[in-house]
């Protein structure tokens, strides 16, 4: 399944599909569009949904140009946070995806920012996120990263190794060390 999503009005003569056509042969894409601009604000600031949230935040930033307006979004985006009744780790997973999304620059601007998040949390409508928490989070996102390339070259390797070809080529192909392919024959 294939999803675009526009984050800022199309130009008029630019085509919802892909296409190319090359020496008699057309090939031709359909892919689903979702328009952040055609979204209603109300509806997904209202919806139970964290999608919704998600996209909602999305709009918000292709429509900041100023980093007033997105420190506004994200106070307005953590007051409807703190509305919903999701886990602990489901307001702190959107927390942190939203705050990337919007990405405020300005020192000031982020200060007032965390010491207004800190005071939901005091009054219990928000799980606050410790400094700490968003290293953590990017370093298991690493670490999931590392892993998945890991079993990407183990599972090349197996494919290489079932069409015949040689230890010392599917190591160099792999990027895996020679003794750990000889294993893998075993």
């Amino acid at each position: 399944m294939a999803l675009a999503i526009v984050t800022d009005k199309r130009p008029v003569n630019e085509a919802e599909y892909y296409s190319h056509s090359h020496y008699g042969t057309v090939v031709s894409y359909s892919y689903n569009n979702l328009v952040l601009s055609d979204l209603d604000d109300r509806e997904l600031m209202s919806s139970d949904n964290p999608i919704d949230l998600a996209l909602y935040a999305a709009k918000c930033a292709s429509c900041s140009k100023e980093e007033l307006q997105k420190y506004n979004y994200l106070h307005k985006l953590l007051e409807l946070l703190g509305e919903r009744d999701w886990s602990r780790d489901d307001k702190r997973d959107l927390l942190l995806f939203i705050e990337r999304i919007l990405h405020l620059k300005d020192e000031q601007l982020k200060t007032q920012y965390v010491e207004y998040r800190q005071q939901l949390n005091k009054e219990g409508k928000i799980v606050y996120i410790r400094m700490g928490e968003e290293k953590e989070a990017a370093e298991i996102e690493r670490r999931g990263m590392e892993k998945g390339i890991k079993e990407g070259k183990l599972e090349m390797a197996r494919n290489l190794l079932a069409n015949g070809f040689t230890p010392d080529v599917i190591a160099k192909s792999a990027g895996l060390p020679l003794d750990q392919i000889q294993g893998m024959m075993n």
